[in-house]
């Protein structure tokens, strides 16, 4: 009985693994663009801001404790 929780911790564990370093692999060697989402309690989207590559701004609405992020993945050498 003691292998389930053993076994469910480990997917856990690998599958943050992957996660981290597919978020690595996302920013690139410039450093990434980033993008938060706000909401409030009811789960309505009230703010947004993002950082894009150029490092150019966007944002709107007001920021709270409950949030997504993201990341634009930023080409070190656009042509």
């Amino acid at each position: 009985m003691r292998k389930a929780p053993l076994a469910l911790l480990l997917a856990l564990a690998s599958a943050t693994a992957a996660g981290t370093a597919l978020a690595v692999a996302a920013a690139g060697p410039d450093g990434p663009g980033q993008i938060y989402d706000y909401y409030d309690d009811t789960g309505q989207h009230v703010g947004h801001f993002a950082i894009d590559c150029d490092g150019n701004i966007d944002k709107w609405g007001h920021g709270t404790s409950h949030y997504e992020v993201g990341y634009y993945i930023c080409d070190p050498d656009p042509r």
